[in-house]
């Protein structure tokens, strides 16, 4: 008989055996689908966010290249640095600004045969932006050097999703013109669907066409640098290239100050960012899930085989070579983890589907995420393993057995009986020790998430409406006239119903902001020696609508316009920061300067407000800077593309007022694009939403880990009372009591538990040192949390342990010892 035949004969023989034990069958598949398809799952997301490589030619060439000071990377480079590593034609076959998050307004016309605007988001890049990524369009072609030349004719490459969107699809859109603000562009390209992932939410892009004199401005940093590596030049190479041409620039001009250099990043590392990190945690969560869930069915198996050694000792007593038993073992292991490899992979399905729809905002790719066939082939690779950890003890025991003890117990609780206690001991520990440390992780998750939902954040969300506006320059092109609408449209909102107060700003907290040089007059103010403060434009009663409380003098009022002395406001985090140890009160009347080369725009200080925390709930207060939005200078009120946002608090539910919005601004100017209305909670609970929903995983993995770890106990405890009956009943007839048989039970089931939860406080005080990144207002391995999560554990178990105990203790010792 060949090897294939001998397998097949084991594996029908497996079926016939799972198939006399219906109860144990489904018990052990649904562990092994559980571990085998929440990993098969979170293995889908981290595939398809940060192992597929992105959809460029030769991706692993791909760079992006980040200026940094002092070690930190900085926001973005200048023309200057642009042009500079362009010439570093030994490091970089091609090398492309981006400048991504340009608003622009789409004009098409309606059913009526009016105009429907709408808003988009798209980039402005060089014209070697797709030699660089090496992606042809689906459609059409890319840019050209023409395309990018100062007064080329404008054209348009369509992202997928924005083409499906706006133009169904249309085939014939290529060559066709449309109209952005306030020009016509020809549309040239369409890109493939592929591509819109990579785009950073930008729908369509345009040439970025720059004089040579613009080429040498080193003042405003706005440009994403990309680069496609030259042959045989490494990202190091390559780093250390633009490293030096940032420190000779540096040098040349003194304004940029001290500690400059530049560095070069694989595009899917800086796509990707700390995600990486938190789904490799993850990964590494769900495997300790898997492994219990593994050693949860080896446990069973040794209690089966305990049931079945008698079987085993009369196969090896009429010929049965141990070879052969110990095959036969594994071969059912192997079929069990098939099994719940199959289930697991329907469960994987739903988990992933499920992971896309409730994931956070802004992972990139997540929505590719699916069962495809590198999930398959690893759903495979984990069944293949399982088989190995679940088969692998109970084939070593077989191949042990002892004929003749076996054949004298009977499988009754002799010797062999308290060998395979005290190997089910070992792994009910080791399932403890697993739990302990993925709960302990949980545990501290869940922590952060209630800290962060306890930080004050300096405003106050609650029944806050948004509308971001966009006015085109086509229709307003300078400052007064577009203040004159928004003006008019924040007083229709003010007489709204319901409507208690109304402002407008260019950003609200946790929405972004501009970053400024701002520097106390009379000090040296070189860019190197500004202090970088978050910038918002605003109008009256902004403080007010979002309750930022004012600690020292007066919000803005009307008459800080255009025509009147230059005010600002600042944060008490930038005030100490321009003027240490002195109290807050002390910066009114003084002046800063800010927002403009020339050291010449200076402002008067009118206020201090408690700063609110913008970045992140998780992080301090930075320092912020208001000027009234009527005094933002020319190159200031195009960086923010003339848009801003309507901030009401209200009376009633936020979004009852929506409708309301959008019609003040139809009544205003029918012309516009229509709002993007939201409220302050959705914006709070996006800040808000990676942190959760790592808790909310890590939590449901920690959750399902305590239950198969009190299931590993009660089937240790329960099959140790089976395998002892004798022993029991005998103790019981010299004079035990009942009370005494269940103590006795509870102890010697909760050692092997305690044990294990001593050997997971060592490993969670290890492994939770890779959640430090994810952690706020909480130590990784923290003592409070481990001796809660302790005391779980010990709970279920010394639950999972009271039936058995109590069956222990109603042995009725006449019927034993009959």
């Amino acid at each position: 008989m060949n090897s294939f035949d001998r397998l097949r004969r084991d594996a029908s023989y497996a079926l016939r055996q799972l198939g006399r034990a219906p109860s144990f069958t489904l018990a052990a598949v649904a562990t092994l689908a559980i571990g085998i398809g929440a990993t098969a799952a979170v293995f889908g997301v981290v595939d398809a966010v940060v192992l597929r490589p992105f959809p460029f030619a030769r991706p692993e060439r791909v760079v992006v290249l980040q200026p940094t000071r002092d070690g930190a990377p900085v926001a973005a480079a200048s023309n200057l640095e642009l042009a500079t590593w362009r010439e570093r034609r030994r490091a970089f076959d091609a090398v492309a600004g981006v400048e991504p998050q340009n608003t622009f307004v789409l004009s098409r016309t309606d059913a009526r045969g009016g105009e429907a605007p709408t808003v988009v988001t798209g980039a402005r890049a060089t014209a070697d932006f797709f030699h660089v990524v090496g992606v042809p369009p689906a459609l059409g072609r890319g840019f050209t050097a023409v395309d990018a030349a100062p007064g080329a004719p404008h054209v348009v490459v369509l992202g997928d999703a924005l083409w499906h969107r706006e133009f169904r699809g249309d085939p014939s859109i290529v060559g066709r013109t449309l109209r952005l603000d306030d020009s016509l562009y020809t549309v040239v390209g369409v890109m493939p669907a592929a591509f819109d992932a990579t785009s950073a939410g930008d729908a369509l892009w345009v040439p970025l066409a720059l004089t040579s004199d613009e080429l040498t401005d080193f003042r405003r940093r706005y440009l994403n640098v990309v680069a496609r590596l030259a042959p045989g030049v490494s990202v190091e190479q390559a780093t250390a290239a633009v490293a030096a041409d940032e420190r000779a620039l540096a040098a040349r001009f003194p304004m940029w100050g001290s500690g400059y250099a530049a560095q070069a990043r694989r595009y899917a590392d800086a796509a990707v960012g700390d995600l990486r990190a938190r789904l490799f945690v993850l990964l590494g969560a769900v495997s300790f899930v898997f492994l219990i869930a593994c050693v949860n069915v080896a446990s069973l198996l040794l209690a089966r085989g305990s049931a079945r050694s008698r079987e085993m000792a009369v196969r090896a007593a009429i010929g049965a070579r141990r070879g052969r038993l110990v095959a036969q073992l594994l071969t059912e292991a192997g079929v069990l983890c098939a099994l719940g490899g199959a289930a697991g992979l329907a469960l994987a399905y739903a988990l992933v589907r499920a992971a896309v729809r409730l994931g956070p905002p802004g992972v990139p790719r997540l929505d590719q995420a699916a069962v495809d066939g590198r999930v398959i082939a690893f759903t495979l690779g984990a069944s293949a393993l399982c088989a190995l950890v679940v088969g692998a003890w109970p084939a070593a025991r077989a191949g042990a057995l002892r004929l003749e003890g076996a054949l004298r117990e009977g499988g009754r609780g002799g010797g062999e009986g308290r060998e395979r206690q005290r190997a089910r001991s070992v792994l009910v520990a080791a399932e403890v020790a697993l739990a302990m440390a993925l709960l302990s992780g949980a545990g501290l998750l869940v922590r952060t998430a209630w800290e962060i939902s306890h930080v004050d954040p300096g405003f106050d969300p609650e029944r806050v409406v948004t509308a971001r506006i966009l006015i085109p320059a086509n229709r307003y092109p300078d400052l007064a006239g577009a203040a004159t609408v928004y003006h008019a449209i924040a007083e229709r909102v003010r007489g709204t119903p319901g409507v208690e107060s109304a402002a407008l700003a260019s950003t609200v907290p946790l929405g972004g902001a501009i970053r400024s040089g701002v520097g106390a007059e009379g000090r040296p103010m070189t860019d190197g020696e500004r202090l970088l403060a978050d910038l918002r434009l605003i109008g009256p009663g902004y403080f007010r609508a979002l309750h930022i409380r004012l600690r020292a003098g007066r919000d803005f009022a009307a008459f800080d316009d255009a025509r009147s002395t230059n005010v600002a406001i600042i944060s008490d985090a930038l005030a100490a920061k321009l003027w240490p140890g002195e109290p807050v009160e002390r910066a009114i009347g003084r002046r800063i300067e800010g927002m403009d080369p020339s050291h010449t725009h200076f402002m008067q200080v009118v206020g201090v407000v408690a700063g609110p925390r913008d970045v992140s709930l998780d992080q301090p207060p930075a320092p912020e800077l208001y000027i009234p939005f009527e005094q933002a200078p020319p190159v200031l009120w195009r960086a923010v593309q003339g848009s801003l946002t309507v901030v009401a608090r209200t009376r009633v539910p936020p979004a009852t007022l929506t409708r309301a919005v959008r019609a003040s601004v139809e009544a205003v100017d029918r012309g516009l694009p229509a709002p993007a209305v939201g409220t302050m909670d959705e914006l709070v609970a996006a800040s808000r939403a990676t942190a959760r929903f790592n808790t909310l995983l890590l939590s449901s993995l920690g959750a399902i880990a305590l239950v198969l770890a009190g299931v590993g106990v009660y089937g240790m405890i329960a099959f140790a009372v089976g395998a002892r009956t004798r022993e029991i009943a005998l103790r019981m007839a010299f004079g035990a009591a009942p009370g005494e048989i269940a103590r006795l039970v509870v102890r010697r089931g909760l050692t092997p538990v305690a044990l294990g939860a001593l050997a997971g406080a060592v490993l969670a005080v290890a492994t939770t040192r890779l959640l430090r990144a994810q952690l706020y207002g909480v130590a990784p391995g923290d003592p409070a949390t481990l001796l809660v999560i302790a005391a779980v554990l010990l709970a279920v178990a010394a639950l999972a342990a009271y039936l058995p105990a109590r069956r222990a203790s109603r042995i009725a010792p006449a019927a034993v010892l009959a």
